[in-house]
């Protein structure tokens, strides 16, 4: 690779989550392709990720993962520092090294939720380096070497692909397929993941047009971003945003794919009580809110039979049984009431 080849800029949402932002760093420093940056947003940690981030890139703090060895000989990473609201674009350019890896590190004062979050790190992007893409990729994933060549193959292709992802495995099963993009079904308001859970024996080895990709990896192409505006709505703050996004992508034109040699590996959280009951709160409100935007009314009023008959009382019971919550049903009723209030 060389400096004519599209330029890419990654961008990496932290919030409280050094440990898994360092691993897939150090996996994307890793990757056979050259002409890319990697900025970092760290969305308001209240714990000591930015001095861990800060030692990682000194060279004074290892990272360990089953799928590489620690490099320490591209160590130290340039580390340019700035906070949101106080970014100079010649005070970046001075610090920029041409002699070593740069990692732009972004820091914000609060938790923006992830669609706001991603927001800032697409607009310091725009504003203040030269890039033809982005990248939104979720810190709890580790790449594979050849992440970016096939991704930009299928993109420059054809102008009318505006948007592609990769194929997902499962970080503790790394044979096992998490998703190679989403289907809608309208009438239950429900995104499919397509593959999951299933042994990757190469039958989703073809480059697919599908209706979603997922927000754990996106390759966008900049000018889909500059006709879109804001590419991730924050009136999702979390869950949903990514699907409203390849919504809107279909709704300009541009078609969406996946591509399966690029490949990661994204982890599957142990779940707590209290990030069960913030995902049942915002899936339960993020739905109406997607349907409400995108779907037709016949399409809406199935929605809403399958939801109240089978759909709501499958989440409580799931919460409730599963995770051993006796009020998980209360985020999930208080998510419900605030979508179905919910506006154009």
């Amino acid at each position: 690779m060389n400096s004519t080849d599209p330029h890419v800029s990654i961008i990496i949402l932290n919030w409280n989550g050094w440990e898994d932002t360092l691993e897939c760093l150090e996996s994307l420093y890793a990757i056979d392709y050259e002409n890319y940056n990697v900025i970092v947003v760290d969305n308001g940690s209240q714990d000591d990720s930015v001095e861990k981030i800060r030692d990682y890139c000194s060279g004074n703090l290892e990272t360990e993962s089953p799928f590489f060895r620690y490099n320490p000989l591209n160590k130290p990473i340039n580390l340019i520092e700035f906070y949101k609201d106080d970014v100079d674009e010649e005070e970046i350019s001075s610090k920029v090294s041409a002699e070593s890896l740069n990692l732009y590190l972004l820091k914000t004062d609060k938790n923006h939720g992830f669609a706001d979050g991603n927001n800032i790190g697409i607009d310091f992007a725009l504003n203040n380096l030269t890039t033809d893409y982005l990248m939104l990729l979720n810190n709890d994933t580790t790449v594979d070497k050849d992440l970016i060549g096939p991704l930009l193959k299928t993109t420059e292709s054809d102008p009318k692909i505006g948007l592609v992802g990769p194929k997902i495995y499962s970080y503790d099963r790394p044979s096992e397929i998490q998703t190679v993009g989403f289907s809608i079904k309208w009438s239950r308001g429900e995104i499919v993941s397509i593959g999951h859970t299933e042994l990757d024996e190469g039958q989703y080895d073809k480059i697919t047009n599908v209706d979603c990709v997922s927000g754990c990896l996106m390759l966008i192409k900049k000018e889909l971003i500059l006709e879109m505006g804001k590419f991730l709505d924050h009136e999702y703050f979390l869950y949903y945003e990514d699907m409203d996004s390849c919504v809107r992508t279909r709704k300009l034109g541009y078609e969406i794919y996946v591509v399966p040699n690029s490949k990661i590996w994204h982890k599957t959280s142990s779940t707590s009580k209290k990030a069960a009951q913030t995902a049942g709160y915002y899936t339960s409100r993020n739905v109406f809110i997607f349907m409400k935007k995108y779907s037709q009314k016949n399409q809406y009023r199935l929605f809403l039979v399958y939801f109240f008959i089978y759909k709501l009382w499958y989440s409580i019971g799931l919460n409730t049984v599963y995770y051993r919550d006796l009020k998980a049903f209360i985020p999930i009723l208080r998510g419900t009431k605030e979508g179905l209030a919910w506006k154009k």
